[in-house]
């Protein structure tokens, strides 16, 4: 009897169609993406999840080493990553830990930055992080909660020469996280909007021969969540100045919309207008 007992065909995983393989590694993935490294307060703010962990969504490619191999390019499409340690190196953590199809497979990143990170912005070039092949959905950018101030007047311009050129990010993400910002949150949020604005018209008609963005972003801020983000969209096509100044029109009401919501700051540098 116990003879006949081991003869008895087992049914494993990898013996199912890849077809039904599939369907079961997307439901068992698919929830991944309604989870968040963010989270909201009881007073509306969003701020990072301190307890998200990335790993966590990533347990069931422990299983065995088909599901691994069937399916870890399918979760990390589904899994929002976060790195939370400020003193981490991106660029070279992917890198090193990733091969190229791993990281082309990343939608969704988020990492806390401090000034060490807005330094580097400019060593970026076009990619996020210098790296081509990361094609990101959503690439969020929260600050660090400390007892230092965040002084992002002064990465204004290299913010904006980097989104000109931004390219494989749809949407960037910006996250005050309860952080201490100098001159206000709202207030930067309007001069990174207000010198876009400034340096693309410079660059199309003040110059021998325009050179124009790689990409155009449309903005929006929260103001109860005390976050904004930009969405990615296709180059403005170049026409006379006054067709362009016309179109941009609705921008330049709403960045003065907005200005009239700052707050009274003693920070000179969040005096200067850029349009």
């Amino acid at each position: 009897m116990a003879n006949l007992q081991d003869k008895r065909p087992t049914s494993t995983f990898s013996a199912l169609p890849a077809e039904i393989r599939t369907t079961i590694l997307e439901y068992v993935f698919s929830t991944n993406s309604k989870t968040s490294s963010l989270t909201k307060t009881s007073a509306g703010n969003i701020c990072m999840d301190e307890t998200y962990k990335s790993s966590h969504q990533l347990v069931p490619l422990l299983v065995c080493r088909t599901w691994y191999q069937d399916a870890s390019l399918l979760a990390f499409n589904h899994t929002p990553f976060l790195v939370s340690n400020p003193f981490c190196d991106v660029p070279s953590r992917l890198t090193t830990l990733l091969h190229t199809k791993q990281i082309s497979s990343i939608r969704s990143l988020a990492f806390v930055a401090d000034k060490r990170h807005f330094r580097k912005l400019s060593e970026w070039n076009d990619h996020p992080f210098g790296i081509q092949s990361l094609k990101l959905e959503t690439l969020t950018i929260i600050l660090q909660r400390s007892s230092s101030w965040h002084y992002m007047f002064d990465y204004t311009s290299d913010v904006v020469k980097l989104l000109r050129g931004l390219q494989g990010v749809k949407s960037l993400v910006f996250v005050k996280n309860n952080a201490m910002v100098k001159g206000s949150f709202r207030s930067w949020f309007n001069r990174l909007v207000g010198l876009m604005l400034k340096i693309d018209h410079a660059e199309r008609y003040d110059r021998a021969s325009p050179n124009l963005e790689k990409t155009w972003w449309s903005w929006e801020f929260d103001g109860v969540g005390e976050r904004f983000w930009l969405e990615a969209r296709e180059p403005k096509e170049f026409v006379d100045e006054e067709s362009y100044m016309r179109g941009i029109l609705p921008l330049m009401e709403g960045l003065r919309d907005s200005v009239e919501l700052e707050e009274v700051n003693p920070d000179v540098r969040a005096t200067r207008m850029y349009y």
